[in-house]
């Protein structure tokens, strides 16, 4: 019997973030990085939803921890959000999914994703770290209510951020589409992501903003495809690694693929 399961309502294309202002949200706690909180982005967002009382917790660093995910988790308990918006990459986005899961309230989701590689807005994963080393959560529970796929959010990335967040969507795809547990629809998501990233990575990454926003929501349907298939040898050899050395994910990913293949 084949599975798949997405219960994440997808927003994209340039200006997406509108849409906060009309789901009524009145308590909202916005999750990111200090870069975040510092150039304004997270207080733009705050604007934009219209929310009542907003709370920004910006203490998210790459590779989060279990202990900055119970600190977070403390900030959700004190706040009582109605809604958690998590602000960033891959890291804000899994740090997030576990203070929501942890403080065990029933909030609204929204994932917001700033680099095009992780996909965790529309998985049922969190990478946290401890002690170096790096544990997948996985459960249902986790997967965000909503992800907004704003593409004007990525204009000012650095390239070596899409060259790097380009390889963990191409590994992604990969290893779905390779995977024992794959399906007709996840190898359909894995095969159209797979085929993106590589036709318009080279474009997106010197800066064709029409290929930035494709490869946007490439990465998001190799999102999909991996939760429903999982992963393989290179993503379980890319967190050892990284939870140990602090490489970047996406990097490891294009450091090991070629042998793994």
């Amino acid at each position: 019997m084949e599975q798949f399961f997405c219960k994440t309502k997808i927003l994209s294309g340039p200006g997406s973030l509108r849409a906060l202002a009309g789901l009524h949200i009145k308590r909202l706690l916005i999750v990111s990085d200090p870069y975040f909180h510092e150039n304004g982005a997270a207080n733009h967002i705050a604007h934009i939803s219209q929310a009542k009382e907003t709370e920004v917790f910006h203490k998210v660093v790459p590779d989060p921890s279990v202990a900055l995910a119970a600190e977070g988790t403390k900030v959700v308990l004190s706040f009582q959000p109605d809604t958690i918006l998590a602000l960033g990459g891959g890291s804000a986005i899994d740090c997030a999914k576990a203070m929501a899961y942890f403080s065990g309230l029933d909030v609204t989701f929204i994932a917001v994703p700033t680099t095009s590689g992780s996909g965790s807005e529309v998985t049922d994963f969190s990478i946290l770290t401890h002690k170096g080393i790096k544990h997948p959560l996985v459960d249902e529970k986790l997967r965000p209510d909503i992800a907004i796929l704003d593409s004007d959010l990525l204009t000012s990335l650095p390239p070596k951020l899409i060259a790097d967040a380009g390889f963990d969507l191409i590994s992604h795809s990969l290893e779905a589409w390779a995977s024992t547990n794959a399906g007709m629809v996840s190898d359909a998501l894995a095969l159209s992501a797979l085929q993106t990233a590589l036709q318009q990575l080279p474009r997106s990454y010197t800066g064709d903003m029409a290929a930035r926003g494709n490869i946007h929501t490439a990465a998001t349907m190799a999102g999909m495809a991996f939760s429903a298939a999982g992963l393989g040898l290179c993503h379980a050899l890319s967190h050892a690694l990284g939870g140990e050395f602090h490489i970047s994910h996406g990097r490891l990913n294009a450091i090991l693929l070629p042998a793994v293949v």
